[in-house]
């Protein structure tokens, strides 16, 4: 399947958010869905966000990936929270 970035979104991810971010992506390939990118490090973020260092990222929702499949499939230390129309994933080992 295909990764689409959503127009105006940029930034980078620090590695342990790219590994995180590649399973996902894997996930979604196993469910035949394409990965939408919504947000990485750019925009207006709540403070104290994940975002501006490359720890958080966000994602389309999707019909045929569950959040706890995500959970699953990414691994500890992250967060994943079911936004109005997004998922918001960050790596916040506890």
């Amino acid at each position: 399947m295909t990764v689409w970035i959503k127009q105006g979104v940029l930034g980078d991810l620090q590695p342990v958010a790219q590994k995180g971010f590649g399973r996902f992506a894997n996930l979604a390939d196993s469910k035949n869905e394409d990965t939408f990118v919504t947000s990485l490090r750019e925009g207006n973020h709540c403070n104290g966000s994940f975002h501006s260092i490359g720890l958080a990222f966000d994602i389309k929702k999707y019909k045929f990936v569950t959040i706890t499949e995500c959970r699953s499939a990414i691994g500890p230390g992250w967060d994943i929270v079911n936004e109005v129309d997004h998922w918001h994933f960050e790596y916040d080992p506890k």
